[in-house]
């Protein structure tokens, strides 16, 4: 499989108009699916960072590599680590549910912050480099002298993992299956660039949350006959 400046930027033109539009729409309609809407908008912008990551490869640009690679970190170490709890736990009536996905927000938030501030102030600590046409972060954690990667990773997709299938919603329940699926693919058969190619995936997936939220709004909006 090959990535590229242009499939990601493919990705940035589809996904940002439409979260745009779900993120109107819902505010007009069902405020609580306002962030799972902000969901195909963030990969969006996710996938543009690591277009121009692309570029400035190409271009033997250090500078547009260095602060797109770090756009993308904060998307791939810290956004989503504090956004998908959060997600869940806006729309989640289960009252114990909601608890936990308190906790887990804000477990995500100083995980999250701990991974990405380090390498993002760091100008040595984050280097980008391609890998069998994937883009690879290689990243210096904090954690790197006491704790093993395996051991940070799993953490990482328990946090989102946990957050997903908490959702008493059973689409969401699906949409966590999906990127557990996408997951274990991505680590199958493209191990040497982890964060990239299930990022991409994932924002493939986001479509499945605009179908949805579109979905869900013309339930809502449906005037019976």
């Amino acid at each position: 499989m090959c990535f590229s400046a242009t499939a990601s930027f493919t990705l940035f033109g589809a996904l940002v108009p439409t979260g745009i539009y779900l993120i109107e729409w819902s505010g007009r309609s069902n405020s609580k699916l306002l962030p799972f809407a902000a969901f195909p908008l963030a990969f969006g912008i996710q996938q543009g960072f690591e277009g121009f990551v692309w570029l400035g490869i190409q271009d033997g640009n250090d500078a547009m590599v260095s602060i797109s690679s770090r756009g993308f970190l904060f998307f791939s170490h810290f956004f989503w680590l504090v956004w998908v709890p959060f997600s869940v736990w806006v729309i989640e009536t289960n009252l114990a549910h909601k608890h936990v996905l308190a906790v887990l927000t804000a477990i995500g938030f100083v995980y999250g912050l701990s991974i990405f501030l380090p390498s993002f102030l760091i100008g040595d600590w984050l280097t980008t480099e391609p890998i069998n046409r994937s883009l690879n972060y290689k990243t210096t954690l904090i954690y790197d002298s006491f704790i093993n990667r395996t051991v940070l990773r799993f953490f990482y997709a328990a946090i989102v993992f946990s957050a997903l299938f908490l959702s008493t919603d059973r689409r969401i329940q699906i949409f966590g299956a999906l990127v557990m699926a996408s997951l274990v693919l991505t680590y199958a058969f493209f191990a040497y660039a982890l964060v990239s190619v299930w990022c991409f995936f994932a924002a493939i997936l986001s479509v499945y949350l605009a179908a949805i939220i579109i979905l869900d709004n013309r339930r809502a909006t449906k005037v019976p006959g």
